[in-house]
């Protein structure tokens, strides 16, 4: 346990993960948006944390054609191996820009 009653974490490494290479992390957002960068950030940090390698891809989304076939639904959105990390974004058909 570390001093704030937590557990310490134990360095992880998933090698079944990586060995087809880095796992894809996308990043779609807005223009303006502002918290892209920090979620790009936070996905380095912890792929850092466990031990696996990424390969993060950023995508703007600009129109309302991209908006509807790449089922965006709010910026960020954060796609492992085209997944969101949201598991409701799943269900979710309400896309838009704002």
């Amino acid at each position: 346990m570390n001093a704030f009653g937590g557990f310490m974490a134990k360095e992880r490494r998933y090698p079944d993960v990586t060995m087809n290479g880095p796992v894809a992390v996308e990043i779609l957002h807005t223009h303006g948006c502002g918290n892209w960068q920090t979620a790009r950030d936070a996905v380095c940090r912890v792929a850092e944390d466990v031990g696996v390698a990424v390969s993060v891809s950023d995508t703007v989304v600009d129109s309302l054609e991209a908006v509807e076939v790449l089922r965006f639904v709010g910026s960020p959105t954060v796609r492992v191996r085209g997944r969101d990390v949201q598991p409701e974004a799943e269900q979710r058909t309400d896309y838009g820009l704002g």
